[in-house]
């Protein structure tokens, strides 16, 4: 099917060829006054655009409207004998109006524009009436013949073509179908005996998917975060590589995140709380965690913690550790802000961490419920029954809350 189209659209674009052409050698007639080529040029540019318009720009109306068409081929029949009887030249278009009349016109409509073309060959139907000598009458037919001739041939074919490119589909679409038959044969033959060793299979995979999600998160928020603060320090030393103190502040910054980094990978293999839970409480974690953000994007960022502290189960101060330090990376990457303010509250039954910044802002509702960040630690959250809210628009900062409960330690932590 895609060669019977190039063909067609080959059809349609022989006539704006020939008429070019036509229209080259009629301008470069000097023995033809000035004003009467510029005449002819304005009748030939508006047989391009009517072209243009009715066939080009319209791929669909070829052979399936009959009523513009017909107008079209009228229209066009007319221009050109009246081009061609103002230059010779333009028995080229005369010419493209054979294989025209087959790629525009419907059925056997074509051949009606075939015997109009041969029409103004003769020079029109008066001249083809008031014609003494029969030879010109006679050579517009043999031509209009074979035209037609050649027409029908190249339709034949294409028929040909279209009918063999249908029963091959239909061929494969039988076998394809013939073969999806076998293999779901072959498939309800196997799962009686294979049904056990799926349902096993599925519960291994549910905890394999589980497990990959764990470190995922845990990926996420130790590497891949100390290596974009990493970037950003070595970015920002790039950028005063003339100031050698800055520069090596930069380095010493990016240096202690690698350490940071390293550590947090090793320890991460053997458990799953974050280094800095494990040998103190979660606000004097989330201090350093700020303090140390702080200084390393300069930024003034403050930890204000409200209630009365308490220890925690460890994946609830897990959860709300790792909320902060996202919702920090994400301040640091995206938000453009001056200022920063980290909010722990402990309550009666909940404990909640506000982050709040005075950057950019955006639309939650164009974000697609944002990046890894933010799925992992919703992620994180609602599977303590938590939740994780995102306030923000253009402009406007950002804040994002995260609640869950306030689950007590076990009986001998730390």
């Amino acid at each position: 099917m895609l060669r019977v189209r190039d063909w067609d659209r080959a059809w349609r674009t022989l006539l704006p060829v020939l008429l070019g052409v036509a229209a080259l050698i009629a301008v470069a007639d000097s023995s033809v006054p000035w004003r009467e080529r510029a005449v002819t040029v304005a009748l030939a540019a508006a047989v391009g655009v009517w072209h243009w318009w009715m066939v080009l720009a319209h791929p669909r109306w070829p052979e399936r409207a009959l009523v513009p068409m017909a107008v079209y081929f009228t229209v066009l029949t007319v221009l050109t004998w009246v081009l061609f009887s103002r230059h010779p030249a333009y028995g080229l278009l005369v010419l493209a109006c054979f294989p025209t009349a087959f790629a525009t016109l419907p059925g056997r409509y074509a051949y009606l524009g075939v015997a109009a073309t041969a029409i103004v060959i003769v020079g029109g139907p008066l001249a083809l009436l008031q014609a003494g000598d029969p030879w010109p009458i006679a050579s517009a037919l043999t031509g209009a013949v074979l035209a037609a001739f050649i027409g029908w041939s190249i339709r034949a074919m294409e028929a040909e073509v279209r009918r063999r490119h249908a029963a091959n589909r239909a061929l494969e679409s039988a076998n394809q179908a013939l073969e999806s038959a076998n293999s779901r044969l072959a498939q309800l033959g196997e799962e009686n005996a294979e049904l056990q060793g799926r349902l096993l299979a599925a519960a291994r995979q549910t905890g394999v998917a589980g497990e990959r999600g764990r470190l995922a998160r845990e990926i996420h928020d130790t590497v891949a975060q100390g290596l974009a603060g990493i970037v950003t320090q070595l970015e920002a030393a790039e950028e005063v590589a003339n100031d050698a103190e800055t520069v090596r502040r930069r380095l010493a910054v990016a240096r202690k995140l690698a350490r940071e980094s390293l550590a947090e990978v090793r320890r991460s293999l053997d458990d799953l709380r974050p280094g800095p839970l494990a040998e103190t409480k979660l606000p004097e974690a989330l201090s350093e965690l700020v303090s140390g953000w702080s200084a390393a994007n300069e930024l003034p960022a403050t930890l204000t913690v409200t209630g009365t502290a308490r220890l925690l189960h460890p994946e609830v101060e897990v959860a709300l550790y790792r909320a902060v330090q996202e919702a920090l990376a994400n301040v640091a990457r995206h938000a453009g802000a001056g200022k920063v303010g980290v909010t722990l509250s402990y309550m009666e039954d909940v404990v909640a961490a506000d982050i709040r910044d005075d950057g950019v802002g955006f639309t939650p509702s164009q974000t697609g419920g944002g990046g890894f960040g933010l799925t992992a630690m919703r992620q994180r959250v609602v599977r303590l029954a938590g939740n994780v809210e995102v306030e923000s628009a253009p402009g406007q900062g950002t804040a994002i809350s995260v609640t869950v409960p306030a689950i007590p330690a076990a009986a001998g932590r730390r």
